[in-house]
């Protein structure tokens, strides 16, 4: 029996070569942000949820300002669709909004989570003329 001895080949590298290319920064993406503040934000798309980053010291930060801005206005909104449920004939519209509203938040919150400050579709225009935490 005789055994094979494995070749391990090695690639030249050239002194030439390019170094890999750098990722580009995202614009929405905010640096410096800590742990807890992505947290904080993340919990302001959580509807009644939203009062833990309001009444402690993360509302001062901002980042989870502008996501409590948003977080707010979503509220509002969800408030308004589960209104129109009572009157009547109003119950398969206020399902479609309040389905709409929880897309919406879960947007808000993925991008809370990510680091990232865009603003949501139809709302942001509104989170920007209100802002009770500025």
């Amino acid at each position: 029996m005789s055994s094979k001895k494995e070749k391990h080949r090695t690639l030249p590298t050239h002194p030439d070569a390019e170094p890999a290319p750098k990722q580009e920064k995202d614009p929405g993406e905010v640096e410096n942000v800590s742990q807890g503040a992505r947290w904080m934000a993340a919990l302001c798309y959580l509807n009644i949820l939203i009062l833990i980053p309001a009444c402690c010291k993360w509302r001062h930060d901002d980042f989870v300002k502008f996501h409590l801005n948003q977080g707010l206005v979503l509220l509002m909104l969800a408030t308004v669709c589960a209104a129109l449920g009572l009157a009547p004939y109003m119950g398969e519209v206020s399902l479609t909004l309040t389905l709409f509203v929880d897309v919406l938040s879960l947007v808000g919150l993925i991008g809370a989570l990510r680091r990232r400050r865009d603003f949501l579709p139809l709302v942001g225009k509104m989170a920007m003329n209100f802002h009770p935490f500025e």
